[in-house]
């Protein structure tokens, strides 16, 4: 919200006080001012009148000007604005003016001695969206009647303001109005405010007839104002609008602006001879397209605010009118909306056509919805005294709110006991005065009746904070708080959780906390844990978070997206977070690697494969003591086109899934921008749920160990887990299997593999012998030959 400090100077005495002072008390009342501008600067500045204008002796697009600056005689410029000519007035910068960007001095230009220098107002520091393409293209030419010699030249262009830029909390929708932002202000310097009155125009009865069968508008007023003249805006009515940040268009569209910033109703202008019917109604039943005075058409969904004539929609409500009933310089007949209109709906509807404006900002942060008939008489008034000789009908108003006038009920303890103060009640009662709230007194207390544009203002804690922002924070004493210690720690799971994550930031990976909402597109990837229906979000920002997510797998590969496409090629990330949906709540591990992963520097680079995941899960289960034989990991079955299917693999317990891992699909890698990735996702939930053993000391072995290596023919339907649990339940003998090799080719017949095992054999009571060996290797063949028609490889 931009501030027009020459406005503020106008309806509040602030005499003696700085834009600066202004700025500060508002900060600390709690509307934060985030910059002081001006709207152009420039010193030692005057009016000149081009005398004569020749061509540079050595330039084909320089000009010698002779300037008249009236008491400071006449000087000699050199100039390269294209629209320099003779009789022109012009603003000129003397030599030793100091501008945004360049200070004056006298100089030579090919030659020919320059004084000073012609002005833009760009060159001012007026910025470009206010200036036109012949005004940014060359000097600023002023009209005849300018005066000659004038020295306060931004006074002359009403551009020498200061702009209070106001980031406003959710909390202060009202200061969204000038008028009220000027109450605050002379409340908080304890200053005379000083608004303009509003005289009501002669009204005649109306000829229209309004209504809504919307919820969401239960508001809806409108005012007709016949034979209205379209002309140019007055130049006090254009410097209060460049203030706040608005180019004026042409008087009509200009009031409309300026009645906004003065009361935050946003209004709107029919032209009502365009309109089919002589009435107007709210819906939000309609479908379709909705072609805007923009000239684009926008989607129609149930439940849009739409103000309709004869069935036919006229205006998105609160954001733009359509294109049929638009005013322009040929409209004679105007209808004036002002209505309420709820601002989720205004909020839904604008994010999901990414349509948002000065208007339906203000109504998603609400607005005053007790000020209709005085919005219109605003309008009225400037229409009679900038739009020729209009007449006006009475307003006509559909109205079902509740007008009763807020009172709260509060007690001088109540405030000091919340606050922690002890202000007496003179100071609370003049402070309250001073806020324009009335305090009467009722019993033990008082009745605070609320002002009715403070629509913030609900409970009677929003009266203590109303009093400590104005008597200052300070007033609140510093105390330590009292703080009862006692003996805890760690939850068994917390612990686990804890171990979790220093081991996988112990293997160089980064934790990574990314956000909740997915749009439901992106929502539907990565579902292969169990989950329930994901909810959806009845009023998102915005369409990309709509959804709560029912994994984390998304955003990270999101995240990885986003670094590669700022130069981080390679990266690892893990996030352990809540995943919620509707009848089940959980937490998920996920993590990513994508791009390569470095050896010593540069040298040892090499990409991230399956084989890096697995290495990660397996180092997991023996963090958290998980016995191997407990849990599966089998071939991909799942489907979908995000994981690999023959580089993945999932994590069963029996038939319960509990992750999955390995490398992106070929179509997911290109959907993200990525060379190559690897994934996993585990129910983190389900994996500490796991009963596990306290672990278990390990005697080392006394006696030497024996190796012996098997050559297998395999069938490819028998994975290396299955063949490994077998050899390894065959004997007790056997400690450990390991894979060392894998041949196809000839030799070996078509769907089968050799593969080359090393057992190491051993026995905690005494040294092996032959015997021993061989009745154990012997126990290893016959289990496989029984089990799964393995043989040795001859």
């Amino acid at each position: 919200m931009k501030v027009s400090f020459n406005w503020l100077k106008k309806h509040v005495d602030l005499e003696g006080i700085s834009p600066e002072q202004v700025a500060d008390k508002l900060t600390f009342a709690g509307a934060e001012v985030e910059s002081i501008e001006r709207l152009a600067e420039g010193t030692n500045l005057v009016i000149g009148q081009i005398k004569s204008c020749v061509a540079h002796p050595d330039s084909d697009h320089l000009h010698v000007l002779q300037v008249d600056e009236g008491p400071f005689g006449l000087v000699q410029i050199v100039c390269g604005a294209p629209n320099a000519r003779e009789g022109l007035k012009v603003i000129v910068a003397r030599v030793g003016a100091k501008l945004p960007k360049v200070d004056i001095a006298a100089s030579k230009i090919r030659g020919v001695e320059s004084n000073g220098m012609c002005c833009s107002l760009l060159e001012l520091g007026v910025e470009p969206k206010f200036l036109s393409d012949a005004q940014k293209a060359g000097i600023e030419e002023l009209p005849e009647d300018a005066p000659v010699g004038e020295t306060d030249v931004l006074g002359y262009l009403g551009l020498s303001d200061v702009v209070l830029d106001l980031s406003l909390l959710p909390n202060r929708p009202d200061l969204y109005a000038l008028n009220n932002v000027a109450r605050e202000v002379a409340c908080l310097f304890e200053r005379k405010l000083n608004l303009d009155e509003i005289q009501p125009v002669k009204k005649e009865k109306a000829s229209f007839t309004v209504g809504s069968s919307a919820k969401g508008c239960p508001l809806f007023s409108g005012r007709a104002a016949y034979n209205v003249e379209t002309k140019p805006s007055p130049k006090w009515l254009k410097e209060v609008l460049l203030s706040s940040g608005i180019r004026s268009i042409n008087n009509i569209v200009d009031i409309g602006n300026f009645v906004m910033l003065l009361t935050g109703q946003p209004l709107n202008m029919y032209d009502l001879d365009k309109l089919p019917a002589k009435e107007l109604t709210v819906r939000d039943d309609l479908e379709g397209e909705f072609k805007a005075m923009d000239g684009n058409s926008y989607p129609l969904q149930k439940g849009d605010l739409v103000v309709t004539s004869a069935g036919k929609p006229m205006c998105l409500a609160g954001i733009m009118t359509a294109e049929e009933c638009k005013v322009d310089e040929n409209t004679k007949n105007i209808l004036v909306e002002a209505a309420y209109f709820a601002s989720a709906s205004i909020r839904h509807t604008s994010s999901r056509i990414g349509l948002i404006s000065d208007s339906s900002q203000r109504f998603c942060k609400g607005i005053n919805p007790h000020q209709a008939e005085y919005v219109q008489d605003v309008t009225s008034a400037l229409l009679e005294l900038l739009a020729g000789k209009p007449t006006f009908s009475e307003t006509v108003l559909f109205d079902e709110m509740d007008h009763e006038p807020k009172t709260l009920e509060v007690t001088l303890d109540y405030i000091n006991g919340r606050l922690g103060t002890s202000f007496d009640e003179e100071t609370i009662l003049k402070v309250l005065k001073r806020d324009y709230f009335q305090a009467e007194k009722k019993g033990q207390g008082y009745l605070v009746h609320v002002p009715p544009y403070r629509i913030d203002v609900d409970t009677k804690a929003d009266i203590t904070e109303e009093v400590i922002r104005l008597l200052g924070y300070e007033n609140v004493p510093s105390s330590l708080p009292r703080v009862d210690l006692s003996l805890t720690g760690l939850t068994e799971r917390q612990i686990k959780q804890r171990q979790v994550r220093h081991y996988l930031l112990g293997r160089g990976l980064s934790e990574a906390l990314t956000y909740t909402l997915l749009s439901k597109e992106d929502a539907a990837k990565f579902n292969y844990l169990p989950a329930g229906e994901p909810y959806v979000l009845s009023n998102p920002m915005t369409v990309e978070r709509e959804v709560v997510r029912t994994h984390l797998l998304h955003s990270l590969l999101a995240t990885a997206s986003y670094n590669v496409a700022r130069q981080v090629p390679s990266g690892s990330f893990f996030e352990i977070s809540d995943v919620d949906s509707e009848g089940l709540q959980g937490r998920h591990l996920a993590y990513v690697l994508f791009g390569n992963k470095h050896g010593r520097g540069l040298i040892g680079e090499t990409p991230y494969d399956f084989f890096d995941a697995k290495g990660l899960i397996l180092g997991l289960f023996d963090i958290l003591g998980i016995n191997l034989n407990r849990v599966q990991l089998v071939p991909w079955s799942l489907g979908g086109e995000e994981m690999h299917p023959y580089q993945s693999a999932e994590i069963r317990m029996g038939k319960n899934l509990l992750g999955y891992f390995g490398a992106l699909h070929p179509l997911a890698l290109k959907r993200y921008g990525l060379k190559n990735a690897i994934a996993c996702e585990i129910d983190f939930n389900a994996l500490l749920d796991l009963k596990v053993g306290l672990p278990k000391a390990s005697i080392p072995l006394r006696f030497p160990v024996v190796e012996r290596d098997l050559a297998l023919v395999v069938p490819d339907s028998i994975t290396y887990e299955t063949l490994r649990r077998e050899v390894s339940k065959a004997s007790p003998l056997v400690l450990s299997v390991t894979l060392f090799d894998r041949y196809v080719g000839p030799g070996v017949k078509e769907g089968y593999a050799s593969l080359a095992l090393r057992l190491t054999l051993g026995d905690k009571e005494k040294t092996l012998n032959e015997a021993d060996i061989t009745s154990a290797m012997e126990k290893v063949l016959s289990a496989l030959k029984a089990n799964l028609g393995i043989e040795l490889r001859q």
